[in-house]
C-alpha cells in the first residue's frame, strides 16, 4: 500500500488532520461523545480521500470531498442545539427537545452543498476559459 513517498506524506498528513480536528472539536466545548463522532467521521473521510486520490479520483470528486468534511462536523451542530438540555434532564424525565434551525437536516443540507455546488461552479468556469 505504501509503496511510494508521496503515499507515506498523504497518510501522515491525513493523521495530522484527524488529530487536528480532535483538538479543534474539542476546544469547541463539544462533549466528549460528539468529539469523538466528529473525529470518527473525518478519519473515516480521510481513509477515503487517501484512497480516492491513490486511484486518481480525488481530482474529480474534489468538491464531493469537501462536502464531506463539512458533513463531518454536523454532530457540532447537533452538541451545540443541545448543550443546555443535559442539565435539565439530569432528572430522569423524558423531554422532547424541538431543534433550533441551525440543527434541521435542511441547513445541514445546504450548509454541505454550498462546498459542492461552488466547486463544481470552479471547476466549470475554469474549464470554460480558453486555452492559449
Amino acid at each position: 500500500m505504501f509503496q511510494k513517498p508521496e503515499e507515506v506524506i498523504m497518510a501522515v498528513l491525513a493523521a495530522a488532520w484527524v488529530v487536528l480536528t480532535y483538538f479543534l472539536a474539542g476546544w469547541s466545548g463539544a462533549t466528549a461523545k460528539y468529539v469523538l463522532l466528529i473525529t470518527g467521521l473525518t478519519a473515516g473521510w480521510a481513509v477515503l480521500a487517501f484512497w480516492l486520490w491513490r486511484t486518481g479520483w480525488a481530482d474529480k470528486l474534489w468538491p464531493l470531498l469537501l462536502g464531506g468534511l463539512v458533513a463531518c462536523w454536523w454532530p457540532w451542530l447537533d452538541g451545540f442545539a443541545l448543550r443546555h438540555v443535559a442539565a435539565a434532564s439530569a432528572s430522569g424525565d423524558v423531554l422532547v427537545v424541538g431543534k433550533p434551525w441551525y440543527a434541521s437536516w435542511l441547513f445541514k443540507m445546504i450548509l454541505a452543498l454550498l462546498p459542492v455546488v461552488g466547486g463544481y461552479a470552479y471547476k466549470w468556469r475554469k474549464g470554460q476559459k480558453p486555452k492559449f
